[in-house]
């Protein structure tokens, strides 16, 4: 049995990867595509985030899979939800309006 603060280092680092799993979920899908393209971003969007979750789960935990940390990754995923999920939709909107502005994205 490890000590509390491994578990604790553990739940943290898997709170935060629920956090950036939410934030690339919305930079993924900030633009919906043609259905056809939909499906093709899906599979490429699952699979990278099992690329990148997949190792961070076997450095938190060596891989044992147990529920505190499904818990964690669903309370960090709800935290973005709740909190930082609309001010990042509202700066990608404007990013988005900048880069298509007639300006252009560089010109002042």
């Amino acid at each position: 049995m490890e000590g509390i603060d491994w578990q604790l280092s553990t739940i943290s680092i898997l709170f935060f990867t629920g956090l950036g799993w939410s934030l690339f979920y919305d930079l993924f899908t900030f633009n919906k595509p043609a259905k056809e393209q939909g499906q093709i971003r899906d599979f490429l969007f699952w699979l990278l985030s099992a690329l990148v979750f997949i190792p961070v789960f076997f450095f938190a935990n060596w891989g044992e899979l147990r529920i505190y940390l499904w818990l964690s990754v669903a309370a960090g995923v709800c935290c973005y939800r709740l909190l930082f999920r609309s001010p990042v939709v509202v700066f990608l909107k404007r990013i988005k309006r900048k880069i298509k502005g007639k300006r252009g994205f560089f010109k002042l």
